[in-house]
């Protein structure tokens, strides 16, 4: 799935670039809910519907951030991680702190990279939190102190209750336009998709298109294409509802990156060639 593998690769850029301590290790909490583990796999179902991702502006910067940073274009990567953190992705806020910490696409700035790792690790996830941790321990005194002054200004504008409140106030909008009920009831329908693109979404919000609620029959429900999904489904509080949505999240980083074992990989060293036989 797209979703995964994203994931996962942005792990891999938030976690690199030094040297792993005793601290940097992730304590692999097991998850023990069956129910969420089965709700995780249908937000993810769900989440790779084409054009549903790109509708949480969280994620659609975050792609775009990898996609530019896969390229080369680190700056651009930086402006679309700075756009993810203001609708409170965590590890575009983690990449934001990688990234000031080595001067990627932005100058040094340590005190600025950690008070960036500080909030990344707020909702608890292991690798910020041990990152943050490292970085302290690298920080001069004078550092610390500019650092904790940075780190005001960065959670007036970037903490949960903010940003979490900025993401919400777009995923409403998309909820509360679907076909059907303004006030929430979504009903039974189906939401269709072309083949050749799978793209093809409503003006307003950019989805699949919906449409009736069996196999197409009339010339007009045909050119709607193959049915993706049902509205139900779509529409899940697990991917609309702020704080359903960020637990999911927060529960994929979990499930996806920090159950994951790592490996440290050192600099490159000759090794003498054995003798020939």
């Amino acid at each position: 799935m797209a979703g995964k593998v994203m994931v996962v690769v942005l792990g891999l850029l938030v976690g690199a670039g030094h040297a792993a301590s005793a601290q940097e290790a992730p304590t692999g909490q097991p998850v023990t809910d069956p129910k969420d583990l089965r709700e995780l796999a249908k937000f993810e179902e769900m989440m790779d519907v084409p054009g549903v991702a790109r509708q949480h502006k969280d994620i659609l910067y975050r792609e775009l951030a990898m996609e530019a940073y896969k390229n080369g274009d680190k700056e651009r990567a930086f402006k679309m991680f700075m756009r993810a953190a203001s609708y409170a992705d965590k590890p575009s806020q983690a990449a934001i702190a990688n990234m000031h910490w080595d001067g990627i696409g932005t100058p040094v700035d340590r005190p600025r990279a950690y008070a960036w790792m500080d909030l990344a690790a707020s909702r608890g996830y292991d690798r910020f939190i041990a990152k943050r941790e490292y970085y302290w321990s690298q920080l001069t005194e004078a550092e610390r102190a500019q650092a904790l002054r940075v780190g005001q200004d960065i959670y007036a504008e970037y903490d949960d209750k903010i940003a979490l409140h900025r993401l919400q106030m777009e995923l409403e909008f998309i909820r509360r336009n679907v076909v059907g009920s303004h006030v929430g009831s979504i009903g039974p329908g189906k939401v269709y998709g072309f083949t050749h693109t799978m793209n093809t979404g409503r003006a307003s919000t950019g989805l699949p298109r919906p449409g009736g609620s069996g196999t197409p029959t009339s010339a007009s429900e045909q050119d709607l294409g193959i049915p993706i999904a049902n509205l139900n489904e779509l529409y899940r509080p697990s991917l609309w509802k702020i704080n359903d949505y960020a637990k999911f999240k927060d529960l994929q980083w979990q499930v996806r990156v920090e159950s994951r074992p790592t490996v440290d990989v050192g600099d490159l060293q000759n090794v003498a060639r054995p003798p020939a036989k």
